[in-house]
């Protein structure tokens, strides 16, 4: 840490220290304390004891309740475990603190902390306690759950434009004319592989409908969908376009519909795809992620795209799960690791 921050964080420390004998002193004065006591370094003191602990204290408790319960994931649950904390934690506090002060220190009786105004006193302190910490908590609540509803809604945007693309990959002029053109090619050639890319076609089309709505799909499902679209791809392609597919163990996992075909369809866009350079595929997992690879022989034809497709799945990954979605690039290849989500996770 640099000097200037241990600094400010220094004067922090103190800022706050004053600011709870001042708010101690106030208090004491409210219950008609002499003027000689206010201010004193008695009631000072005692302001810097119960109020330090107060304060400092309910914080660190609090940034400990939030490593367990994400105030942002749940605010609501979040919320309520930080009063019940503070309220536990103040009522523990201020006994200790009393009893300290008035029956250790200054050997006062210790039935007066339980009567009359030793009991007024803490009551008192409690109450403060918990107005001004449910304000801050408050605060902190409806922060998080306004940040909460900002991201829900960014990534149902981020959602609708991830299906918009993946329908209109499949449906725009150019695919519709290379399939169309395919086609009619295999209706004279083979009858039979036309039927089947029909069939296949259709199950494109389907997949990308059925699944628009699903935030999450099987593994399974989604490699079977890719393999439809392969097929197309390689019907115009042929032997230009090489395919490797190996998973093994991860058929319990998740993944988001359309993610595996966008980074297919984006390899086979700005890739050259020639008898000269074939493209090659491949499509495995390690360990928590699935690996898609292809070999990097760039389009000069192809502008550049800005990476929209592989930032909106990226973000939508980020809603589900903390490991990272990893974009890389070589001399030779262009990887994207994509994280697998555990069904605990969706």
């Amino acid at each position: 840490m640099r000097k200037a921050d241990k600094k400010r964080i220094f004067l922090g420390h103190l800022r706050d220290l004053l600011i709870v004998i001042i708010i101690g002193n106030l208090i004491a004065s409210l219950f008609g304390a002499s003027i000689d006591y206010i201010f004193s370094f008695q009631a000072s003191a005692y302001s810097l004891l119960i109020g330090g602990f107060l304060w400092k204290g309910n914080h660190a408790v609090g940034c400990f309740i939030n490593k367990y319960v994400d105030m942002h994931e749940d605010p609501a649950r979040a919320l309520r475990w930080n009063l019940f904390a503070m309220f536990s934690y103040s009522v523990i506090i201020i006994f200790l603190v009393n009893f300290f002060w008035h029956v250790i220190l200054y050997k006062i009786d210790v039935r007066y902390l339980f009567q009359g105004f030793g009991r007024l006193i803490m009551i008192v302190e409690l109450g403060i306690t918990i107005v001004i910490a449910s304000i801050l908590y408050s605060i902190d609540f409806f922060r998080s759950w306004r940040e909460a509803a900002v991201n829900e809604e960014k990534l149902k945007r981020e959602s609708i434009v991830l299906q918009y693309k993946a329908l209109r990959n499949q449906v725009n002029p150019h695919f519709l004319f290379n399939s169309l053109n395919t086609l009619s090619s295999l209706v004279y050639k083979d009858q039979d592989l036309a039927t089947k890319f029909i069939k296949q076609l259709s199950e494109v089309y389907r997949y990308v409908l059925e699944q628009k709505d699903n935030e999450v799909v099987a593994v399974k499902t989604e490699i079977e969908f890719v393999e439809k679209y392969l097929y197309l791809q390689k019907i115009r392609h042929g032997d230009n376009l090489k395919t490797n597919i190996d998973l093994n163990g991860c058929s319990d996992k998740l993944i988001i519909p359309l993610s595996l075909q966008i980074l297919v369809e984006n390899a086979v866009k700005h890739n050259i795809v020639s008898k000269e350079d074939p493209l090659e595929i491949k499509i495995f997992n390690d360990e928590d992620y699935i690996i898609v690879l292809n070999n990097l022989q760039k389009k000069t034809t192809i502008g550049h795209s800005g990476g929209i497709g592989l930032n909106n799945i990226k973000s939508r990954y980020e809603h589900f799960t903390n490991k990272s979605f990893i974009i890389q690039e070589t001399s030779s290849q262009f990887i994207v690791k994509v994280p697998l989500i555990k069904s605990g996770e969706a």
